[in-house]
């Protein structure tokens, strides 16, 4: 659903307001018609509370002689203003509770908004995302491992491809939109440490809840999100999905367009993967299928079905039963037996997967993903 937006709100006079702008608003004169600049972030107090509020830009811009145009952009994460974090996701039938929540936020920081002016705001940026909740002992890094070998280039103009933080990032940079898929459980720890080299900004609301996934397996969350900057980008993108409206706030809030757009963009991944090479004998892809199977007891018992299977692919089994038992008696294979046991090829079940939950596009909910602890 839609998650980041930048808004702006056109004024036909200079904006009052008690919002703590640097520089203050109170440093215009009166008479002054040229360009001025001013921005409001959230405090370092506020971050130390807990509490969430959207970063705030004022522009004023010179429109001929004694003449000035005036603008106030809004930049924030829409669910983190309503729920206080991003697992939960929005849907068609948040969007009043939104736009409650954002006057009351303003309104507590200084800046009063009519209904009409948030409803009616251009869009100038807008990020569409999708929160993948595995319960399986689905391993992120092994699906981004495999989105990694998709061929995209036939479909975007690629500039950059990342694959960082320990490979729990992939982040395609292309000249109209920027796509990134990420372990979010990794970015919320990576957050706790250095919010600068997490995917997401004001990590810091959500972060308590860290302990509280991470106590207990399975729970993995795998985001995606599609990250259109721009008027022109944003109105190309929209419109690839069949979208002929102005671009409103309104209208942008919107589950089907989301999923739209985001199924559209995820179908290039998805056709570009060499499907016959997600599950083949490698060792990463073994082990990938290993650990996703619920009867393995901890990263030893792994790590020997591993070496075993590996073993077992390149040696006669006979053979391989008979050096064991030379060496540690007539029982010894039938202690190892459950070693012996190939992994089941899972990794583009995974995938298909992924594309189920995107067509059936169910809110992920936090209750939802803390019940299965």
């Amino acid at each position: 659903m839609i998650d980041t937006v930048k808004l702006v709100i056109k004024m036909d006079k200079p904006l009052h307001a008690r919002a703590n702008f640097q520089p203050t608003l109170d440093s215009i004169n009166p008479d002054y018609f040229g360009y001025f600049k001013a921005m409001a972030n959230p405090s370092a107090a506020t971050k130390k509370l807990g509490k969430y509020q959207p970063r705030l830009t004022y522009t004023q811009r010179p429109r001929g002689y004694k003449r000035a145009s005036y603008e106030l952009a809004i930049e924030l994460s829409l669910p983190k203003i309503a729920f206080g974090n991003n697992f939960d996701e929005l849907t068609n039938a948040d969007y009043g509770l939104v736009v409650r929540q954002l006057q009351e936020t303003l309104r507590e920081i200084g800046v009063w908004l009519f209904t009409k002016q948030i409803e009616n705001a251009e869009v100038r940026a807008l990020h569409y995302s999708k929160n993948f909740v595995f319960k399986d002992y689905t391993s992120c890094s092994a699906v981004l491992q495999m989105l990694r070998t998709a061929d995209i280039s036939k479909r975007y103009d690629v500039q950059d491809t990342n694959f960082r933080n320990g490979g729990y990032v992939l982040h395609v940079h292309t000249n109209s939109l920027d796509i990134a898929i990420y372990d979010k459980l990794a970015d919320l720890r990576q957050a706790k440490t250095s919010e600068k080299r997490s995917q997401e900004k004001d990590n810091f609301v959500q972060l308590d809840l860290l302990d509280q996934l991470a106590r207990q397996q399975p729970v993995a969350v795998m985001r995606y999100e599609v990250r259109l900057n721009g008027k022109r980008k944003i109105v190309d993108a929209l419109a690839a999905v069949g979208f002929d409206k102005p671009l409103t706030f309104q209208n942008v809030f919107s589950t089907e367009l989301s999923k739209a757009l985001l199924q559209d963009h995820w179908q290039n991944f998805f056709s570009s993967l060499p499907k016959l090479a997600l599950d083949t004998d490698e060792p990463d892809k073994l082990l990938a299928n290993i650990l996703q199977s619920a009867d393995v007891k901890g990263p030893s018992q792994a790590a020997a079905r591993l070496g075993m299977t590996l073993l077992l692919t390149k040696s006669e089994q006979r053979h391989v039963r008979t050096m064991f038992e030379d060496r540690f008696g007539k029982h010894a294979w039938s202690r190892l037996k459950p070693l012996t046991k190939p992994p089941h090829k899972v990794q583009y079940k995974t995938i298909l997967g992924i594309n189920q939950m995107l067509e059936q596009f169910e809110p992920t909910k936090m209750e939802q993903i803390k019940g299965h602890l």
